[in-house]
């Protein structure tokens, strides 16, 4: 669980810490902490901007050896704000994780799975705004 949550972030502040136009096609690499790499060598993963559509920029990360380990959009061709549905896969490929982002950060419930395919206990996840209003609440209720 843990281990997941840290794979999940890492991929994300990775991506965020890209900030190279990205074309379709072009593989960028990572590391095992999912940090860009220059070349294949030194990686562990690579990453390809798949297709922009309406939704948004779709980019897939797979491991070194060709197996899928995420797919999900951005709303900027340089990934820096993960927005809308994200899919995490085991190696061997079976789901790990579908969940979606909003503005950069998760939001609402996320599904989980382990490596059998059975379901983990779900993950429900607040925007920023409504976390800061719900803190805003609570400090206003311990001012009373």
């Amino acid at each position: 669980m843990r281990t997941f949550k840290i794979l999940a972030v890492a991929l994300t502040l990775s991506f965020v810490a890209q900030a190279t136009p990205l074309f379709e096609g072009e593989e960028i690499y990572l590391d095992v902490r999912m940090e860009v790499v220059k070349n294949k060598k030194n990686a562990a993963y690579y990453c390809l901007l798949e297709e922009e559509t309406e939704r948004g920029f779709l980019f897939k990360a797979y491991f070194i050896s060709g197996e899928l380990k995420m797919e999900g959009y951005y709303s900027d061709r340089e990934m820096m704000i993960a927005h809308g549905e994200f899919k995490y896969y085991y190696r061997s490929g079976k789901l790990e994780s579908i969940g979606e982002f909003r503005e950069g950060g998760k939001y609402g419930i996320w599904q989980r799975f382990d490596e059998d395919g059975t379901e983990k206990p779900e993950k429900i996840y607040a925007s920023q705004p409504m976390l800061k209003a719900l803190a805003k609440e609570k400090a206003d209720r311990k001012g009373k």
